[in-house]
C-alpha cells in the first residue's frame, strides 16, 4: 500500500494504482479530503503477468481501455501521480483508436467486457489485500 495521504491529487491529474503487477491509470475528478478518498475515472489498466516456467524477460503485457467503466471513489492512499512516460503512449493509443472506432456506443463489445472483468478483478484483489483501508 502506498501512503499518499499528505499529497492530495488535483482534479484532472492522472494517477496510478499499483498492485501485484497491475497498473490502473485514472483521472482524478475530485478529492474528498474529509474522507481521504478520491473520485477517479478509470482510463486504462495494464497487467503484467509472468509464468513460473518463463524467464524474467518473458512477460506477458496486457492493456485495457476503460473509457466505458464506472467511476470509482477509492482511498487516496493507494494512488500516486502517474509519470508522463507511463501515460503518454496509452493516451496516444486511445486518441488514435477513438478516431478508428465506429462501433455503436450502446453495444458492449467483447473488448469492453474483458476490460470490465479485469478492472473488477483488480478491485477485488485490493479489497481483499487491504480490508482495513475500506473499513471507514
Amino acid at each position: 500500500m502506498i501512503d499518499r495521504s499528505s499529497a492530495n491529487a488535483f482534479s484532472y491529474e492522472i494517477v496510478c494504482l499499483e498492485h501485484q503487477g497491475s497498473y490502473l491509470y485514472a483521472e482524478v475528478i475530485q478529492t474528498i479530503e474529509a474522507r481521504q478518498r478520491s473520485w477517479v475515472r478509470p482510463l486504462f489498466l495494464q497487467l503484467t503477468t509472468q509464468s513460473s516456467e518463463t524467464t524474467h524477460t518473458a512477460q506477458g503485457l496486457f492493456s485495457f481501455r476503460l473509457q466505458n467503466c464506472a467511476d470509482l471513489v477509492w482511498p487516496s492512499q493507494f494512488f500516486r501521480p502517474a509519470l508522463d512516460d507511463e501515460v503518454l503512449p496509452f493516451l496516444l493509443q486511445i486518441h488514435t483508436e477513438k478516431s478508428q472506432d465506429q462501433e455503436d456506443p450502446r453495444v458492449i463489445s467483447e473488448r469492453d467486457l474483458k476490460a470490465h472483468q479485469a478492472l473488477r478483478q483488480l478491485i477485488q484483489q485490493v479489497w481483499q489485500a487491504f480490508p482495513d483501508a475500506f473499513a471507514s
